[in-house]
């Protein structure tokens, strides 16, 4: 890695270890009390639900609030997600298949924030996941207060059925049906659906909408389209270090390496593991970089003349690529990856000879001695900064890579890209 690119590198990775790592969104946090107070969430990519959420009145301000369940009864993200905060029981036996125990109906009493998935004029909808297992809970109107949807997983030595001695206890279909007969729900459409049990938010979500009769185009009409796929393209400067093996016999007659400024073009897809916040993505592009080799030496072994290596090599590239924002402001992001390069090699203008046309090279320079390679695959670092919503600079390395299959010439390139991003 040549120094332009580590010095490169250290500047853009440089704010990641100074930066908190904060995203604030515009919403509002609802007091004990009652009150309402509009500011901005620092809004992350939960896998649980969170205990704590940090608050701001004023999106640029160095000081931030933290509020508990025990400080407010509720807070909303605008148009991405809302809290609500419950004091009651909790579930608290594993459900997992892997491991089951037997059965358990012990329960924790706490306060949690419960998210919202949906709320209709019969039914309300929370979820809550902790480090044991992901639970759902109904309410009915006008109070909405939560129940849990009953679900167990356990083992039962006098059970005897297809999974062995594992009981599966869908109470929480026993649940929704009763729901959906209250509320006269019950159509053929939600009959089918019934019949497929699957303790899982989207199902559950289904289900609860049938009854609220909340159909797909009214829940996403008041939601805010985020889409999960971003297409973006690239534009710079690919710089190609190619070299000669320390032990190959063009490096110990004279061969040298020789460091090459193309251009270079990508084109790809990124693909958002959480489409709200986009901290975690995987990138798939195609790109085309052009690479020359121009070596002038003096010839060390017989004929002592000199010589001239050369040839260009364009090529095209497809890289996935893991990215990870480490600070994920809404119009300032700086990022890290690594990933994966599988290159297609074309070769044009090759030659080695003598830098003299009239000296002697015993015919060597009418044949084609360096036994290109037209495929490489390598692995590659990335860095960059997002500046907005569109617009950003990175840079990545690409590690040695063989362009010969050997011999005589044993010739290996890496390559730094340094360029602009743009996000459609």
């Amino acid at each position: 890695m040549n120094k332009l690119t580590k010095a490169l590198l250290a500047i853009l990775l440089m704010p990641l270890f100074s930066l908190a790592q904060s995203n604030y969104k515009s919403g509002y946090v609802v007091t004990l009390k009652g009150d309402t107070i509009h500011g901005f969430i620092d809004y992350r990519e939960w896998d649980s639900n969170p205990s704590a959420i940090n608050f701001k009145k004023i999106a640029d301000s160095k000081m931030a609030q933290s509020f508990t369940p025990a400080d407010i009864a509720y807070f909303n993200i605008d148009d991405l997600e809302a809290y609500q905060t419950y004091t009651g029981k909790i579930s608290i036996d594993p459900t997992s298949v892997d491991n089951p125990s037997s059965r358990d109906t012990s329960f924790k009493t706490a306060s949690v924030f419960f998210k919202i998935l949906q709320k209709g004029q019969s039914l309300e909808l929370f979820s809550y996941t902790d480090n044991i297992k992901s639970r759902f809970y109904i309410g009915e109107a006008p109070n909405y207060q939560p129940v849990e949807l009953v679900y167990r997983v356990y083992t039962d030595a006098k059970a005897v059925n297809s999974a062995g001695n594992i009981v599966t206890e869908n109470t929480y279909m026993k649940q929704l049906f009763a729901l959906a007969n209250k509320y006269n729900a019950m159509d053929n459409e939600l009959e089918k659906i019934f019949q497929d049990e699957n303790y899982a938010g989207w199902y559950i979500l289904k289900v609860v909408s049938k009854i609220n009769k909340i159909s797909k185009s009214d829940s996403k009409k008041n939601k805010k389209s985020n889409p999960g796929i971003k297409l973006f393209a690239n534009a710079g400067v690919n710089i190609a270090n190619i070299s000669p093996g320390s032990t190959s016999p063009y490096a110990t007659s004279g061969g040298k390496s020789t460091t090459s400024f193309g251009p270079t073009a990508g084109f790809g897809v990124a693909l958002l593991a959480n489409a709200n916040t986009g901290k975690l993505q995987l990138h798939v592009q195609v790109s085309v970089s052009e690479a020359s080799y121009n070596s002038l030496y003096e010839n060390k072994v017989d004929p002592m003349i000199g010589v001239k290596a050369s040839f260009n090599d364009l090529i095209i590239a497809i890289t996935p690529e893991i990215i990870y924002n480490f600070y994920n402001a809404e119009n300032l992001k700086f990022y890290g990856g690594v990933g994966f390069v599988v290159g297609y090699n074309n070769y044009s203008n090759a030659f080695f000879g003598p830098q003299n046309p009239n000296d002697n090279f015993y015919g060597t320079a009418t044949n084609n001695p360096y036994y290109f390679r037209n495929t490489e695959t390598s692995f590659v670092i990335k860095a960059g900064v997002q500046f907005s919503k569109r617009l950003g600079v990175f840079v990545d390395y690409t590690a040695s890579s063989p362009l010969t299959s050997g011999g005589y010439f044993e010739l290996n390139n890496t390559q730094e890209r340094v360029g602009v991003n743009y996000i459609f």
